[in-house]
């Protein structure tokens, strides 16, 4: 693949990923927020609309809230930065491992707006069994956050994979 088309690629990923989050969570404001529940697979999934003023799965929401959003807010540019400086270092690297970066930084992106706009990210999709088991409520930016960390993991796997086969087979 030509670079240009590369990088051309990789930046509709992140554009069109943060873009999908930003939408989705507009659309949750304005029909969830004061509306009913949308059951779109009864007892599977659903639409429901939640503020979300910590982090993943409500963590840190019992540390006071201006104590909560400095941690928030640092930890989050902190991230982001390190996120960036990884994905240039890594400029050379597969398509496929850019691109996982690219759906971490699309979400980190959504997410990151959302909190500065409104102060709380918007989350509206509840996955659950019934009332039986229940996972915590989430949206688009997680979803691409965690598809991206999960290739990414499958390929660092790899790449861990085949140096010790690398190092197995210049022993012998």
């Amino acid at each position: 693949m030509n670079r240009t088309w590369k990088i051309s690629l990789l930046i509709l990923i992140l554009i069109g990923c943060a873009s999908c989050d930003i939408s989705t969570k507009w659309f949750a404001t304005q029909h969830l927020q004061n509306g009913p529940i949308i059951q779109v697979l009864p007892d599977v999934v659903e639409l429901r609309y939640t503020e979300n003023d910590a982090i993943a799965f409500s963590m840190l929401k019992s540390i006071a809230l201006p104590t909560r959003n400095i941690i928030i807010y640092t930890t989050s540019t902190i991230a982001f930065i390190i996120l960036s400086i990884i994905t240039y270092q890594s400029r050379n690297e597969s398509f496929l491992w850019l691109g996982s970066l690219m759906l971490i930084l699309a979400g980190a992106i959504g997410n990151l707006i959302d909190r500065i706009m409104n102060g709380y990210v918007v989350d509206f999709i509840h996955l659950h069994y019934g009332n039986d088991v229940s996972w915590p409520i989430f949206n688009v930016a997680d979803v691409t956050i965690t598809i991206g960390a999960l290739i990414l993991a499958v390929l660092m796997f790899r790449k861990s994979s085949e140096k010790k086969n690398e190092i197995s087979e210049s022993v012998y």
